[in-house]
């Protein structure tokens, strides 16, 4: 057992029976070769041995995979040998490089072997072929139990994602079904709504358990929420629905139960967020010595042995344009995972209608019609077919309806691409890819470039920016643009949007309607809040369905985090009279998320400093080298000096020096992007964010450059 497992109360004898496979007590071997026969020989050892799998059966059940173990491990072992005989390729190959290098004629045994010298010698011809070997089994090894183990922990990840996933989203959820609770909803339809609220990712998963236990295999509510407490991977929602069965057994008041645990799990999400600030500050101070200290001292050191006389261009590139680089995006990765379970609020609901799915479907439509409109002239050119009573009046009619409203959407869609991008800032790649790929070919011809290796290694500066700088710029400025306004527009709703709930609960208190409040709320309003806060009283005030209203205002807010609030008041406004409640219920959930968002970007402003100022300290030192090393041995190196009778330090005639320059100076490059992207990774958790920053560090060391 792990140690998760060791520190959690034992289940009973029926709950591991329930839940986890059990031991084949019968070893004869008759049944040994049914099993065989009807699972093969590999599944056949796991089913017969499950006891040391029971954690990772727990695991697969957690993360609802739908797979048993036996199952699970036997396509591990079928994974593991497929990459094994990769590896042993990879070994194979590497074998045959460096017999083309020459590095294995002076290959000898690290061991004196006394009398086996004799048959060491002897085997001396077949050299290649036993280090082939060794490096195909060594490849072959580590590359199958490598895929084996991490198949094997993998699972165990993703249920502590999982389990972080539903501690954020609790609090909010225990809200929402506070607030159909509130409005006389009962509990079994409470938890049959909160399964269809899809809003609340992988809570919303954990009541759709409960609910198809109660309605697919029959069980009662208590059984299913044991259930589903006994496979939960939180240990939060573990707690919540103990003290839920608590409350039911004793028929206790389960609306004052949710009021009461929304704010306890709120202090949880809170503490959980604090601990996850805390590994993102060390991550920062890991990402500044593994990718500022540690390439300044690498290219240091490698300048150096340059100096001496060592043939150093090959490491150097390596490190420069592959291994930092990678790094760097590994590094992103990693950070991005460890925060998916943080920004499961932010993300699109399959409630939300993307930018993508309606040009899609305007396409489909626009081609629907066009092919229509294509058959009906080959059938009045054509068709010898008798028209139909009305001589096709009806039918022309209905085509020219569907043409009229497909143009109409058409033409809505693309009349303001400027609307379309602020959307999506993704789709502005459309337009800036293109003229990306043409600004180099156009900086060729008009010769203010030459892509090629002499150019970029005499005019570092003038190549790069042209070749580029350029169409790296072209295509993330409009990007960046269009991507802080959404973020400004989604964080100002967010930021007026609790005070607009609380004023419309506080008129509602009045007596005054919902109408009659949106508009006034609507005149106090400014900005995109306003106009659509007008546009759901004149929905409602028009159609009557208020419900209706609010789900569409929801879905035109762009905004998850508000959506699901918005859709929480619609749930709850139909089975509560009291709106005032279940208003204030929203305004306090609306401001706990953002007061949660806000106090992350407030803590980690001083590492975002760090990394910035991180940069400096490697821009500064880069052209430090450059101007104080660089510079003077370049002068030491003219023919002129070398008349002169200056007699040049060893080693110095052959420096690259040109290599070293452009290095440098793609290396600040490299680092600015790669410094940027991770400031607005750790500022608001997407990449995109970090655009500006690293623009901006991009241009800073483009200035330094030119005027050193």
């Amino acid at each position: 057992m792990s140690a998760d497992s060791s520190a959690s109360i034992p289940l009973p004898d029926y709950e591991v029976e329930q839940y986890f496979p059990r031991e084949y007590l019968d070893e004869s071997p008759e049944e040994i070769a049914r099993l065989r026969k009807r699972y093969g020989y590999v599944r056949t050892y796991f089913k017969r041995h499950p006891s040391g799998h029971r954690d990772l059966q727990r695991w697969l059940n957690q993360t609802r995979v739908g797979t048993t173990y036996d199952r699970y491990l036997t396509q591990s072992v079928t994974l593991s040998l497929i990459t094994a005989a990769i590896g042993a390729l990879v070994g194979v190959a590497l074998t045959f490089v460096l017999a083309q290098a020459g590095a294995l004629a002076a290959a000898s045994s690290p061991v004196n072997f006394g009398v086996a010298n004799g048959v060491l010698a002897a085997l001396a011809p077949y050299k290649a072929f036993i280090v082939g070997g060794i490096l195909a089994l060594l490849f072959g090894g580590l590359f199958g139990a490598g895929t084996y183990y991490a198949r094997y922990y993998i699972p165990k990840s993703r249920a502590k994602m999982r389990g972080r996933s539903i501690d954020i989203l609790l609090p909010h959820a225990i809200i929402y079904m506070y607030a159909l609770s509130h409005g006389g909803m009962s509990f079994l339809e409470v938890i049959r709504s909160m399964a269809d609220a899809s809003d609340y990712g992988e809570v919303s998963h954990e009541f759709e358990l409960i609910a198809r236990d109660m309605e697919l295999f029959g069980n009662d509510l208590f059984t299913a929420l044991r259930n589903s407490r006994n496979l939960t991977p939180s240990m939060n929602f573990e707690q919540f629905l103990d003290d839920l069965l608590s409350v039911l057994d004793s028929g206790g008041d389960v609306t004052a139960f949710l009021d009461r645990e929304s704010s306890t799990y709120l202090e949880e999400a809170r503490d959980e967020q604090e601990d996850f600030i805390e590994t993102l500050s060390m991550l920062s101070e890991v990402f500044v010595a593994a990718f500022v200290a540690a390439p300044l001292l690498l290219i240091v050191t490698l300048m150096v042995i340059s100096f001496l006389g060592g043939n150093t261009l090959v490491q150097l590139y390596a490190l420069n344009y592959l291994i930092f680089p990678l790094g760097m995006a590994l590094f992103l990765l990693l950070i991005d995972v460890l925060s998916s379970p943080y920004t499961q609020d932010t993300v699109e609901t399959e409630h939300d209608v993307t930018v993508l799915q309606e040009i899609r479907t305007v396409i489909t439509d626009f081609v629907g019609v066009m092919r229509r409109e294509i058959q009906r002239a080959r059938e009045a050119r054509w068709s010898d077919e008798k028209l139909a009573s009305d001589g096709g009046y009806v039918d022309a009619r209905l085509d020219d309806y569907r043409r009229a409203n497909v143009v109409y959407d058409l033409r809505t869609l693309i009349g303001d691409p400027m609307d379309i991008m602020r959307r999506q800032p993704y789709l502005s790649a459309v337009i800036t890819v293109p003229i990306a790929l043409a600004a180099p070919v156009a900086a060729v011809a008009l010769g203010l470039a030459t892509p090629t290796v002499d150019a970029m290694l005499a005019n570092p500066y003038n190549t790069t920016v042209w070749l580029v700088v350029v169409p790296f710029g072209i295509v993330t400025i409009p990007l960046m643009v269009f991507h802080e306004l959404r973020i400004r527009r989604e964080r100002t709703l967010e930021r007026r949007f609790p005070d607009t709930l609380n004023l419309l609960s506080s008129a509602n208190q009045m007596g005054i309607s919902l109408v009659e409040a949106l508009a006034l709320v609507s005149r106090w309003s400014s900005g995109a809040l306003a106009d659509e806060l007008r546009a759901l009283r004149n929905d409602i005030r028009w159609n009557h369905d208020a419900h209706a209203a609010l789900m569409a205002f929801a879905t035109r807010l762009k905004v998850p985090q508000l959506s699901r609030v918005v859709r929480l008041i619609a749930s709850g406004g139909q089975t509560s009279g009291d709106l005032s409640r279940v208003l204030s219920v929203a305004a306090e959930d609306t401001r706990n998320r953002y007061k949660l968002e806000k106090s992350r970007r407030r803590a980690m402003g001083s590492y975002i400093a760090i990394v910035v100022i991180g940069y400096f300290v490697y821009l500064f030192v880069i052209l430090m080298l450059g101007a104080s090393y660089l510079g003077p041995l370049a002068e030491m190196s003219t023919p002129q000096a070398g008349a002169a009778g200056q007699e040049l330090p060893m080693g110095i005639s052959a420096v690259p020096l040109a290599n070293f320059h452009l290095v440098f100076f793609h290396s600040a490059l490299i680092q600015a992007v790669g410094s940027g992207l991770l400031a607005g990774k750790l500022a608001d958790n997407s990449a995109l964010s970090g655009l500006k920053y690293a623009l901006g560090l991009a241009a800073l060391a483009l200035v330094a450059f030119a005027l050193v």
